[in-house]
């Protein structure tokens, strides 16, 4: 991997390749993240098929690693390693991410995966299906939204109130980042690795501050949460058959029996489509918003939750 700095210098290059680097502004003054879309094999087969062989799996090879590590030493920067854990198809995987800082200005980037959340357990797919399919299915049932969403991608622990509050979240960021247009579902120009990781010396070093630089957002009337996603094909909700699954019912005549008021009901799943219908949703589910985090990034430089 060539990571030589550009002899023009990050802040020197034209706003048009700064706007397309998919940054975020943190809360925290001192610390960004860059995502980074062409992550190591490893974590792309896990991300692609669930299947992996390792526990921990890192944003880069080793060997990337160690060369990026060494060269930005050699600039007076300090590259350490940081990891979360993730909730995906019904496994557990440890994220290895680097975190590169000046530590004499206390500035500090880290290099995340595009689909991870910061302190969230699942891939950010899994939440913006479950808002997607809630609006493109009428609104009608939060636990129908999150009952697909989970057999997509094989997360038994997302239910109703966490749907409730990924919806509350993307409609703030709708609103702070004022998006009056549905965000990219398809691919777009963005700048390779080598590019945006020849550019971090600089975003850390020098040049005006980086919300200076990147915060010039336009204040037009935010679109609702169904514009703003509709961009993504609605072939791909068609997860859940029909109403809930129904056992024969049990004619034969029976004494009553006093019904304890302690009993739990407990709520009928629903009929799920087959798995290569399932399948076939993820995968092209995943793609999709893989643009839409890259185009909100590079934009606006926000999550999208």
């Amino acid at each position: 991997m060539d990571i030589l700095l550009s002899e023009s210098g990050f802040w020197n290059t034209p706003d048009k390749i700064n706007c397309q680097i998919p940054l975020i502004l943190t809360g925290n003054e001192s610390c960004l993240c860059l995502l980074i879309k062409d992550i190591h094999k490893d974590l792309s087969d896990f991300i692609l098929t669930g299947k992996r062989h390792s526990y921990e799996l890192h944003v880069f090879s080793e060997a990337q690693e160690r060369e990026m590590a060494a060269h930005w030493g050699s600039l007076g920067l300090k590259a350490t390693y940081r990891s979360q854990q993730i909730t995906y198809m019904n496994t557990d995987a440890r994220i290895v991410y680097l975190h590169v800082s000046d530590p004499s200005s206390g500035m500090g980037i880290s290099l995340i995966p595009w689909f991870m959340l910061p302190g969230r357990p699942y891939p950010v797919f899994v939440y913006i299906y479950a808002i997607w399919h809630y609006h493109v299915t009428g609104k009608k049932s939060l636990s129908r939204s999150a009952a697909a969403a989970g057999k997509v991608f094989g997360v038994n622990g997302l239910n109703k109130s966490t749907v409730s509050r990924s919806i509350k979240a993307f409609e703030g960021f709708i609103d702070v980042s004022r998006i009056e247009k549905p965000l990219a579902a398809d691919g777009r120009d963005a700048p390779s690795n080598e590019e945006m990781l020849g550019h971090i010396p600089e975003m850390l070093k020098g040049g005006p501050s980086v919300k200076e630089k990147y915060c010039k957002l336009s204040k037009p009337i935010p679109a609702p949460v169904s514009r703003v996603l509709s961009g993504i094909p609605q072939e791909h909700s068609q997860i859940i058959n029909g109403g809930p699954t129904k056992t024969p019912r049990d004619i034969r005549k029976r004494t009553g029996q006093p019904r304890s008021r302690w009993v739990r009901r407990v709520q009928r799943q629903p009929a799920f489509a087959d798995y290569a219908q399932v399948e076939k949703a993820r995968s092209s589910f995943i793609e999709v918003c893989k643009h839409l985090v890259l185009d909100a990034a590079a934009n606006h430089r926000r999550f999208l939750l």
